[in-house]
């Protein structure tokens, strides 16, 4: 591929640095932004270019860790919440790994272009990529007490699945940010948070789509559904335990619908959504708001949201927070930034059945 190819896949992340880069609090963040674009352009074009040896390394690369999992305080950022300083991203094959090596299995740079801008964007953040070796050895080192954890987990197939599992699982243990390769960093972690509330929130969630005054959507249950392709949290929140134990149902009572074990289910796009994605996550968080508010009835009490809310200790983020750049839902869609996103979604992920 011509390094001008390769220069265009930069061309989004460019552009949203500069934009936050003409805004003076984040012109430090740009400049380490650039920088690793330009180097991970050099690294895409001059050691990846159909090299067997470069792939070999960058796939071995993948497979070994070095401190994966934080082991003590982060340094270096202005951290006044109480989300750890740590992002989390998942890469797990959608095929088997080598024959006689279990543990090293490819894995697509092309897939980690965008990892740069949340490490630009967050000096002093401890940022992992965790792989196939790597959840394993994470469900064996802490979930060895909660055999149906491991059971369920090392037999879903559908890598989507398993990755909306694993998200869960790392953010009760460690907290921190998880966000999906497809993802750009926008602003600083330590800004998402409005100062009011860095002392109170203990989960960040944001909006991925608002009915508001439109009709239904066939594959959307609710009126408001949150995303998880974003999630920030503390450690421990209460709500993941209560995610896992949603997924465990789920898997189990789709194992029983179609007849077949775990570790052959073929689901469709609406069952996964519906047992480990967004709908279940919306379900599971909307429960968790009731208990912290029962006067709210359904999601649809959160419509047309336009300022960051705490609700108990979970602060929901409007709109444009997760989920801009949208055809629907007054998600700002005019290629400008808004003032209130902190990320934005590509959507070029790929975790559906083939």
């Amino acid at each position: 591929m011509p390094l001008s190819e390769k220069a265009d896949s930069f061309s989004q992340l460019r552009q949203i640095i500069g934009h936050v880069s003409s805004q003076r609090r984040y012109r430090n963040y740009a400049a380490a932004g650039i920088a690793l674009i330009l180097l991970s352009m050099v690294w895409l074009s001059g050691n990846l270019s159909g090299s067997d040896s470069s792939q070999r390394w960058l796939d071995e690369a993948a497979s070994r860790r070095v401190s994966l999992w934080p082991t003590k305080k982060i340094t270096g950022t202005n951290h006044t919440h109480l989300v750890p300083p740590n992002i989390w991203q998942i890469v797990l094959p959608k095929t088997q790994p080598y024959p006689g090596d279990p543990d090293h299995v490819h894995v697509d740079p092309r897939q980690l272009e965008n990892a740069a801008s949340w490490i630009a964007t967050n000096p002093g953040y401890q940022y992992s990529l965790v792989g196939h070796k790597d959840g394993n050895e994470f469900i064996k080192s802490h979930f060895s007490h909660s055999p149906k954890i491991a059971e369920i987990y090392h037999k879903l197939t559908n890598v989507g699945m398993k990755s909306d599992m694993l998200r869960y699982l790392l953010l009760d243990a460690f907290g921190g940010v998880y966000t999906d390769t497809d993802t750009l960093a926008i602003r600083p972690i330590d800004v998402w948070i409005p100062e009011q509330f860095r002392d109170k929130a203990r989960l960040v969630v944001g909006i991925e789509f608002d009915r508001r005054d439109g009709g239904p959507w066939a594959d959307i249950p609710h009126w408001l559904q949150f995303c998880q392709w974003t999630i920030a949290a503390a450690p421990g929140h209460p709500v993941f335990k209560k995610m896992i134990d949603r997924v465990i149902y789920s898997v189990e009572d789709l194992s029983i619908i179609h007849g077949v074990p775990v570790n052959e289910l073929k689901l469709g796009s609406f069952e996964v959504m519906n047992s480990t994605g967004p709908a279940a996550w919306t379900d599971v968080v909307f429960e968790q708001l009731q208990e912290y508010n029962p006067i709210l009835n359904d999601t649809q009490d959160l419509s047309f949201m336009e300022e960051p809310t705490l609700i108990g200790d979970i602060l929901i983020l409007p709109i444009d927070g997760f989920g801009m750049g949208q055809a629907h839902s007054a998600s700002t869609n005019d290629g400008s930034i808004p003032e209130g996103a902190m990320m934005k979604h590509l959507f070029t992920g790929s975790w559906r059945e083939e």
